[in-house]
């Protein structure tokens, strides 16, 4: 299971948002520290104090009021008792717990004054209220009778006071029942993330919006579907980067047109003389010479149609708009033509799936490689298939195939393999390089295999299929161009 998001939208929210967690949880550590520290030796004072006064008191009356004094003195954090040794024994470590001047309320006696420190009050003294503070809150809220009474909870420290009289005040320090200030330190923490976090989220949605439009406009470019200028917005350098593709759209776009322009003109401008010597070509006496001559011409002329063809081509695939076809029906009819006119065609029964596309631009892919395949391997076989969110055309046939080297040389304008394929076809080799070119323009590709039993293996792969229900053939209706 991925934990980090791949999106850059995501990645930097969790980056930030870590920060932010970071950030708050030192600060929140420094002042539960310094808070802590102040607490303890503003309680050990009071506690101390108390102490002090009640040990005054015993001094100074009559040993028959001694019970009713510490009786009245007693109370859920301090329990007062006289006995004749001090229970407390300091160890070692106490002196590194206490808190610096709380015992200088003990006066003259504070060196005599025991205080012994034990584990629950080191764990709280040195980790901190919080974890007490929770425990406090969670048995307030969930005891039927209330918070659990400060009896019930372990002794904090003993104290052992020497008496003017010989004897010792005990006390027995136990921790208060309400809860500390960690709790609302901790929510007034979470409260300060939340509200971050959703600021951080806000700010990061404005910076990446418009990259995704930027994404989606590029995809839509690499297809030749030219977009409308994306509006120029975000920070600067997101702004800088969309005014660039803005500009780079514009220059590719004339250029491409002008490109089509300018080959469609020369290929039409050599009509005219091929025109004028087919003419003179017929006043050769030389029966063979004007065979020969005339040949020539017409391969010139076809040579100049296809370029034309060509060139048009790209042009109204730019001009035919997208839609959503049945790609089962699309193959179908296909096949359905192309054996209306005798040609050795066999489709299988075909999955509906649908494919956002140019409809007459993938029909004319297909025909260009199922024409192919009946002319260089005197039977075709089509089969469709959907593999993920890809749509797979195969077109096999039973040729000779494609030697392994050649297999991108094929797909250049004008490229006929002599060698391997039958030069008695026809064709000027423009048959693979339209199919690829579409499907590319798709987003997909032509993907060429040689087959092991023998014959070529031609997939037309294009991505974003869906399934759908049932095939429909009423989107095949012809562009508006």
């Amino acid at each position: 299971m991925r934990i980090f998001p791949k999106s850059l939208k995501g990645q930097l929210v969790v980056l930030a948002i870590a920060g932010l967690i970071l950030a708050q949880a030192v600060g929140y550590v420094v002042i539960i520290r310094d808070q802590q520290s102040r607490m303890m030796k503003d309680w050990l004072s009071a506690i101390f104090a108390r102490v002090e006064t009640v040990a005054d008191i015993v001094d100074t009356t009559p040993s028959q009021y001694h019970d009713t004094i510490l009786k009245a003195a007693n109370s859920p954090v301090v329990l007062f008792t006289i006995d004749d040794e001090a229970v407390a024994r300091e160890s070692a470590g106490d002196a590194e717990l206490e808190p610096s001047g709380p015992r200088e309320i003990f006066g003259n006696r504070a060196h005599k004054v025991v205080v012994a420190y034990y584990d629950p009050f080191r764990a709280e003294f040195r980790l901190g209220t919080l974890a007490r503070g929770f425990q406090r809150v969670y048995e307030r809220l969930h005891r039927a009778g209330g918070t659990k009474s400060a009896s019930e909870y372990p002794v904090y420290a003993h104290i052992s006071v020497p008496l003017e009289k010989g004897a010792w005040l005990n006390v027995a320090v136990r921790p208060r029942g309400a809860p500390t200030h960690a709790p609302t330190l901790f929510v007034q923490f979470v409260i300060m993330a939340a509200i971050g976090a959703f600021g951080i989220m806000f700010i990061m949605i404005r910076v990446v919006r418009p990259l995704k439009e930027l994404a989606d406009a590029a995809t839509a470019l690499g297809r030749r579907e030219y977009t409308a200028k994306l509006e120029e917005k975000g920070p600067t350098e997101v702004l800088e980067t969309i005014r660039a593709f803005n500009d780079m759209q514009d220059k590719l776009c004339t250029f491409m047109q002008e490109r089509s322009k300018m080959l469609a003109a020369l290929s039409h401008d050599l009509r005219t003389p091929i025109t004028s010597l087919r003419l003179r070509a017929e006043f050769i006496e030389d029966d063979e010479m004007r065979r020969k001559i005339l040949q020539t011409l017409a391969e010139m002329f076809q040579m100049t149609e296809a370029a034309i063809a060509y060139a048009k081509g790209g042009e109204l695939e730019e001009l035919e708009e997208s839609r959503l076809v049945d790609v089962g029906a699309l193959v179908s009819s296909v096949c359905a033509d192309l054996a209306d006119m005798g040609a050795p065609v066999e489709c299988s029964d075909t999955p509906s799936f649908s494919l956002h596309c140019r409809a007459f631009a993938l029909k004319r892919a297909l025909r260009n490689i199922v024409v192919n395949a009946v002319a260089y391997g005197t039977h075709a076989r089509v089969t469709t298939q959907l593999a993920g969110n890809e749509a797979l055309i195969v077109v096999e046939d039973d040729g000779p195939g494609i030697p392994e080297d050649d297999m991108e040389k094929v797909f250049s304008p004008f490229v006929r393999l002599e060698n391997s394929r039958n030069a008695d076809t026809g064709g000027m080799g423009l048959g693979l390089a339209i199919a690829r070119g579409i499907a590319r323009f798709h987003g997909g590709d032509v993907i060429l295999k040689n087959r092991p039993e023998g014959g070529l293996r031609v997939t037309i792969a294009l991505p974003g299929a869906s399934v759908i229900g049932k095939p429909s053939t009423a989107q095949l209706e012809p562009a508006k161009v």
